[in-house]
C-alpha cells in the first residue's frame, strides 16, 4: 500500500494532500505502508445509510498500520481491539480490510 508523508514534520497520511495539516508546509512524498495493521478501535453499524444496507451488519474501525499512521476502514467480518487485519482493497475510496484469521 502506499502513504504519504510530509517531507518538512514528517506527518504521514494515507491521502494525496497538498498541505500538512500540521506544519501547514506543503511537499508530500509517497512511502510504502504495511498491509497489515491492528484494530485500534471499532464499532458494528447495524443501522446504514441506505446505499449500504445490504452490506449490514458491518464493521467501521480505526487500524493502526505503524505507530503514526491510522486509517479508517471497511471490515466484513466481527473484528475486536487488538486483532490483526489484513489490507484487502479499495472500494469507492473506502479502505477495505479483512480479518487474518
Amino acid at each position: 500500500m502506499k502513504g504519504y508523508q510530509c517531507g518538512n514534520c514528517q506527518y504521514e497520511t494515507m491521502m494525496n494532500i497538498v498541505f500538512c495539516p500540521t506544519c501547514g508546509k506543503q511537499g508530500f512524498q509517497e512511502i510504502d505502508v504495511p498491509n497489515e495493521g491492528t484494530v485500534y478501535s471499532y464499532t458494528t453499524i447495524r443501522v446504514p445509510p441506505p446505499e449500504f444496507i445490504s452490506k449490514a451488519p458491518y464493521q467501521v474501525a480505526l487500524v493502526e498500520l505503524k505507530e503514526r499512521l491510522k486509517v479508517t476502514a471497511f471490515i466484513r467480518e466481527e473484528v475486536h481491539i487488538g486483532e490483526t487485519v489484513v489490507f484487502e482493497k479499495v472500494d469507492d475510496k473506502a479502505f477495505v480490510f479483512k480479518s487474518k484469521n
